[in-house]
């Protein structure tokens, strides 16, 4: 998964090849791991402001180096596509927000793949490289999510959401791993407030019937304070069984 630093190391990749499973811990560890990507970006962009370079790109195009500065996160081999897809978002959150050029960024990004994901990309590389041409972004995604994230994955994970219940999974546990199904579904894309009350519709659903009873009533149509509600039934819940 992505982990920060250059691994000169290529004899210490997993040699595990398990396939895809659900699993809360290294998919909180992926969005640390995101999250933090972005707070150092913005740190360093806000170095940047601060000393007059803020956005500054006629002394001559970004280099590799004042890109790495950032320590942006590396990727390894990996079955779980759900780390693939939130090392791709950190890169490319990362790209825009240091305004890299188009005709930089595959450069940039593939510098940062370890291992085999490295090795695949040599070849890769050599089918889409034509003379000196800089290989477009939308190249790369393309060729990397086919590799990482097929769509009979994608398809899987919405079907996954659409059957997802809480079932003994706590409240936070189950919006965890609702928040990361919803990623992959092609109703929650683009703007939030096009499919927030599907989404608080569809979280509804699935919660068990005890904490449903309580909130469904509410008819909360703003995720946050579905979620907020959820949480405040379940130790409601666990008070009275205590008592």
């Amino acid at each position: 998964m992505a982990t920060h630093g250059r691994d000169h190391d290529r004899g210490r990749d997993r040699a595990s090849n398990t396939e895809p499973e659900n699993n809360l811990a290294n998919f909180t560890n992926a969005l640390e791991n995101m999250a933090a990507t972005m707070h150092a970006t913005a740190a360093a962009l806000g170095n940047q402001v601060g000393n007059g370079n803020g956005g500054d790109r006629e002394k001559g195009p970004m280099t590799l180096a004042t890109f790495l500065k950032v320590n942006q996160p590396i990727f390894r081999e990996t079955t779980d596509p759900t780390e693939a897809d939130n090392w791709f978002q950190a890169m490319e959150w990362s790209l825009q927000a240091q305004q890299v050029p188009e005709n930089q960024r595959v450069e940039f990004v593939t510098y940062q793949l370890t291992g085999k994901a490295q090795h695949w990309w040599q070849g890769t590389r050599r089918l889409l490289q034509q003379d000196d041409i800089a290989i477009p972004w939308n190249a790369f995604q393309l060729e990397f999510y086919k590799k990482y994230f097929p769509n009979s994955v994608r398809t899987a994970k919405e079907l996954e959401l659409l059957q997802l219940k809480q079932s003994q999974m706590s409240v936070a546990e189950y919006t965890n791993k609702f928040e990361e199904l919803c990623q992959f579904s092609k109703i929650c894309q683009g703007d939030p407030g096009d499919f927030e009350e599907w989404k608080c519709i569809k979280y509804e659903g699935g919660l068990r019937s005890d904490i449903l009873s309580t909130v469904g009533p509410m008819e909360i149509r703003a995720f946050s304070d579905l979620v907020n509600k959820s949480r405040i039934a379940e130790e409601c819940l666990k008070k009275a069984a205590i008592e």
